[in-house]
Parts: structure tokens; sequence; C-alpha cells
């Protein structure tokens, strides 16, 4: 038997490598533009009463990462997790090339 046989009979294949490789760019360019949002919303918001406060309760919001892909804000009181723009799909996409490979 070939080794290729062997590698697709493992399904292996060059195809799926490739596409996770596209996804983990593409993550990444999304992980980047959340942050520079995030940097922006802070810069223009940071002096508001209601910054980095959580809605439910009102203690101040701690970041925490989540997957080691996205930062997502999250209340060290209620429990509360807090998503900004782009950052739940990000988490998603990140899973599901987790998935693929089996991790």
């Amino acid at each position: 038997m070939d080794i290729r046989d062997e590698m697709r009979q493992l399904g292996y294949s060059k195809e799926d490598e490739y596409f996770f490789k596209k996804d983990q760019e593409l993550i990444a360019k999304m992980r980047d533009a959340a942050n520079a949002r995030k940097k922006e919303m802070e810069e223009k918001h940071k002096g508001e009463a209601y910054w980095m406060t959580c809605p439910k309760c009102g203690t101040a919001l701690e970041e925490e990462v989540l997957e080691k892909v996205v930062r997502v804000d999250s209340c060290p009181n209620c429990g509360g997790t807090y998503f900004d723009r782009g950052e739940l799909e990000l988490l998603i996409k990140s899973r599901l090339g987790a998935l693929v490979q089996g991790t």
C-alpha cells in the first residue's frame, strides 16, 4: 500500500490542511479587527460611567480570555459574560476549526 493511500484511509487530505490554514488566517484577521474595535471603543468611552460595568448588577467588568482566541468581558459578581461585536463569531469559528482538526 502506498503512503498516500494509507493517509487517505486515515482521513488526511491536503485539502483539509489547506482549508484549516485558511481558517486560521481568517481567525487571526478577525481577532485583530476585534481587538482594534475594542481599543477604539475604550478610547472613545473610557470616561463614561457605563464603560466596563456589568449591565445586570453594575460591578466593574474584567477581561477574560476564552479558548486562547477572544477576550470577553465578564462580571466577577454575577458571572455574566459579555461579547463585543464579532467576538462570538470569532469564538465559534475557532471552535469549528478545532473540531475539524480533532482537538
